[in-house]
């Protein structure tokens, strides 16, 4: 009788020791995903503030007196950087769209970002009212204990813009 008891005692650590391995896999995994979450915000955000401010076409403010962007300047700069980022992190599979309102007043891009970021319900219009650079980002994450229960890559979306005042 003692001996099945002590069987008993080692299956049941066994399955707690499994259970706590999966838990902590689990929050392994929720945490990678916030933290790369807020690596790619981090990234759109450095972009963004890249393009607006090395896309600056000093030749329309020294012309009008109005900060206009250079549109093909401000959308490389940005996608310098995050090429640089993802380089960086090895990070292959990402999509990037990068858009620019050069005019003084800034402008519209209707359906940008492409898809829903964070807590957003569903496509808008990216509006400013000032020279901007907009960046949207989709980076894939690797599970680390998830994927064996047939849960697939991750991947995480952000917007971040940046804009230069008059």
């Amino acid at each position: 009788m003692i001996n099945e008891r002590k069987a008993q005692s080692a299956v049941w650590g066994l399955l707690t020791i499994l259970i706590l391995v999966v838990v902590t896999g689990g929050l392994v995994d929720i945490y990678r995903l916030y933290a790369a979450r807020n690596w790619a915000y981090s990234v759109a955000q450095e972009a963004a503030l890249a393009g607006a401010s090395r896309g600056r076409d000093w030749d329309t403010v020294l012309n009008s007196g109005f900060i206009q962007l250079d549109q093909a300047v401000a959308s490389t700069e940005a996608q310098n950087i995050v090429n640089s980022a993802m380089q960086a992190r090895g990070i292959t599979g990402y999509t990037s769209a990068i858009r620019v309102l050069p005019d003084p007043l800034g402008g519209t891009v209707s359906g940008f970002p492409p898809r829903p970021v964070r807590l957003g319900e569903g496509l808008s219009d990216w509006s400013s009212n000032e020279p901007a650079v907009g960046v949207y980002l989709e980076v894939p994450v690797q599970w680390t204990i998830l994927d064996i229960f047939g849960i697939n890559l991750k991947t995480i979306r952000v917007f971040a813009s940046a804009g230069v005042a008059q």
